[in-house]
């Protein structure tokens, strides 16, 4: 059955100052190289949790980056996150330059593109680190978690659940094509009130397609415009664990 859970307003630490909403790592922390890179630059970049521990099988976070952003991104994220709970990797948009940033784009040739990078970055961190392959996590903000819909929606089996922050479903190639292999991928789907790009009319029309479809979707919505900020991070941190722990009990 599907389960529809409403948050109408989550407590938020606000920062407009930040674009992102999320600071830098901690500079003490600078020594214990907690991101790497994995190939060329251009390729991903590999979140070492703290105090990583080789005989614990981590969940991993698949971060796509904010459009005009790059991999390195997963360096402000991660502390917002967890510096200690999962590991992380991000791979990089094959649309845009190390000028202007990369952008993920709805098109055949950029979806093909990143399924195959988010295949690599998985396979990467697998090599890396000791990983809960039934505990993998793929989100974005914005336009990234309107790609990590697409890549999730498509390629189901890879993943535990979906994190999606102000980024609405993709309206082209039919994305709810293959909607009763996916469905059981848990959705946290997080909003901004007053947010251009993803108004609340298409929200509402879209969290009606999710709920005829069977999904089983954690919606929260916050106050402000079209932000990344601590509090959507802390509360996707939350919704993980709480996750891994009822798997556990069950």
């Amino acid at each position: 059955m599907n389960r529809i859970k409403i948050s109408p307003l989550a407590s938020a630490s606000w920062n407009k100052g930040n674009s992102q909403g999320v600071e830098k790592l901690p500079q003490p922390l600078a020594s214990e190289n907690l991101v790497e890179q994995s190939g060329n630059v251009a390729d991903c970049s590999l979140f070492v949790p703290l105090h990583y521990t080789k005989n614990y099988r981590y969940p991993l976070v698949v971060w796509l980056h904010s459009d005009g952003s790059t991999s390195e991104q997963i360096q402000n994220v991660m502390p917002g996150l967890s510096l200690r709970n999962y590991a992380a990797v991000a791979p990089q948009s094959p649309v845009g330059d190390s000028a202007k940033g990369f952008f993920w784009e709805q098109t055949r040739s950029c979806i093909e593109a990143t399924h195959a990078s988010v295949a690599s970055a998985i396979d990467q961190a697998m090599v890396r680190f000791n990983i809960a392959s039934d505990r993998v996590f793929i989100g974005g903000f914005g336009a990234a978690g309107t790609m990590a819909y697409r890549i999730g929606l498509e390629r189901p089996e890879l993943f535990a659940g979906l994190i999606s922050i102000n980024g609405p479903i993709p309206e082209t190639q039919t994305p709810l094509s293959d909607w009763k292999n996916c469905r059981h991928l848990e959705l946290f789907w997080a909003h901004c009130r007053n947010s251009i790009t993803f108004d609340q009319a298409k929200l509402c029309q879209q969290l009606r397609l999710l709920h005829i479809g069977g999904f089983s979707v954690t919606l929260r919505q916050y106050p402000g415009d079209d932000q990344l900020v601590d509090s959507m991070l802390s509360d996707v941190n939350g919704w993980i664990m709480e996750m891994i722990e009822t798997a556990v009990t069950d």
